[in-house]
């Protein structure tokens, strides 16, 4: 590699890192080219596909070893199958929406290669610096600037609102409310973890201080993803630092920092749930099951004059109301495309039926990201789509058991749970893996923890 080409090399490894700083300005314009100016494609789309492409780039220009050939191998099988999926879909679906299908494919490509350029550059900047506490710095930094905007809009009343209906919440200034939802929820606990990392003492518990405002954050919005974010990170915080403090029980200046920590956790945490019902989410949950009328389900399975047939018939239906309370409504789509799928040819199964399935009008898709992959790619390219997931869970798993007794502390367990989080949001409500703004962040953590764990980044 010539010099210049390292210089420019180098300098867009930096440049990825601050990307993350990044994104919530990247968000903020997306908006304003909305609303303000009313245009569709936005600098947003441009700026982040704009640095996909230079990942490509950049990977062709890395130094040649085993794991790059194996990247560019996966890379161009994938890309493979993605256009023979697309090429069969303009011979067999109709309607074929061509600009639909190619943003499409554009997102489902996005993870695989953001992911590939953090687990290259992470790897490479290790060499330099202790990387994880940029990484750990420029997703605090990001995160404040998201819980910033979200206060202000509170306290001016200029957030756009989260729900056409009777629900509360808004998102901010932010375009789309499920997808900052998502990116708080996936990062909150990388937030816990900077505050508790530098809480040393009772001197330094304003670090905690962002923890509350994107607590706060959260809740605004008003969805059931932001408020299980906060109360499943604050208990696994609260238990990983009382386990940290028996661990370093013998050692005073660590004792002290995880005593008040425990202490300004279970604080926060109990202030959390004495305040559920006065939130968004507890309002917008009583309305939701107001509207699926789970009340008065329960009250006729509790009629002692019903026979056992139609008690068995009331459960049924409490059962698909419970679902609807916990997938919004997502069920029915996907029981629609499950239709399109089986009435699909084998071609659309192999390769996937496109954008929203084989639609007669217009395309929708699950909103469960996952699902929405696997329709849209079809049974070949979403075994490859989920490979590298599947690969790098089993090293880290492998990883993280070679040495549990080391490895079991408060990072990896956060920032663990903060992937299992992403994934577990993308299964049920959507808006991460097919949503750029959301998926870099999960990206991140994925490469950071696979990192951390194959000692590539060294612990403090």
């Amino acid at each position: 590699m010539n010099k210049r080409l390292y210089s420019f090399s180098s300098k867009f490894e930096w440049f990825l890192i601050f990307f993350i700083i990044l994104q919530p300005v990247i968000d903020l314009m997306t908006s304003f080219s909305i609303f303000i100016f009313h245009i569709d494609l936005t600098f947003g789309v441009f700026i982040r596909f704009g640095v996909m492409f230079l990942i490509l780039l950049y990977i062709l220009w890395v130094p040649l070893d085993k794991s790059k050939k194996k990247i560019l191998f996966y890379l161009f099988l994938f890309g493979f199958v993605l256009i023979i999926g697309l090429i069969n879909n303009m011979l067999v679906k109709d309607p074929f929406h061509l600009f639909s299908e190619l943003r499409n494919i554009a997102k489902i490509a996005y993870v695989p290669i953001i992911l590939f350029g953090y687990l290259i550059v992470i790897k490479k900047l290790k060499e330099q610096e202790n990387i994880q506490k940029t990484i750990q710095r420029n997703i605090f930094i990001s995160m404040n600037i998201v819980s910033l905007v979200m206060i202000i809009a509170s306290i001016t009343s200029t957030g756009i609102k989260s729900y056409e209906s009777e629900k509360l919440g808004h998102q901010g200034w932010f375009f789309a409310g499920n997808e900052i939802g998502a990116i708080m929820a996936i990062c909150f606990a990388v937030v816990v973890y900077y505050a508790v990392s530098n809480t040393k003492s009772w001197k330094t518990i304003y670090y905690w201080i962002p923890v509350c405002m994107l607590i706060f954050s959260q809740l605004a919005v008003g969805t059931k993803v932001g408020y299980g974010s906060v109360l499943i990170i604050l208990v696994i915080a609260l238990l990983i630092y009382l386990v940290e403090r028996i661990r370093f029980r013998h050692d005073s200046v660590l004792a002290k920092k995880y005593s008040v920590n425990l202490v300004v956790n279970s604080g926060v945490l109990v202030l959390f749930l004495l305040l559920t019902p006065y939130t968004p989410v507890a309002h917008n949950m009583n309305i939701h099951l107001s509207w699926v009328g789970l009340d008065q389900q329960q009250a006729n399975l509790d009629n002692d004059n019903k026979t056992p047939e139609s008690k068995k018939e009331i459960e049924k239906e409490r059962e698909k109301a419970v679902e609807n309370v916990l997938l919004s409504g997502r069920e029915h789509f996907l029981a629609q495309h499950k239709k399109y799928f089986a009435e699909a040819p084998l071609s659309q199964k192999l390769f996937g039926m496109g954008y929203g399935g084989n639609y007669q009008k217009e395309g929708k898709t699950v909103e469960m990201d996952f699902f929405d992959i696997f329709f849209s790619i079809g049974i070949i390219g979403f075994a490859l789509y989920i490979a590298p997931f599947l690969y790098l869970a089993y090293k880290i798993v492998t990883y993280f058991f070679k040495n549990v007794k080391e490895n079991f502390n408060h990072e990896v367990v956060l920032f663990g749970s903060a992937v299992i989080l992403g994934l577990g949001i993308a299964y049920t409500a959507g808006h991460v893996l097919t949503a750029p703004a959301v998926s870099i962040y999960l990206a991140v953590l994925i490469a950071y923890l696979y990192n951390a764990l194959s000692k590539i980044v060294s612990y403090e």
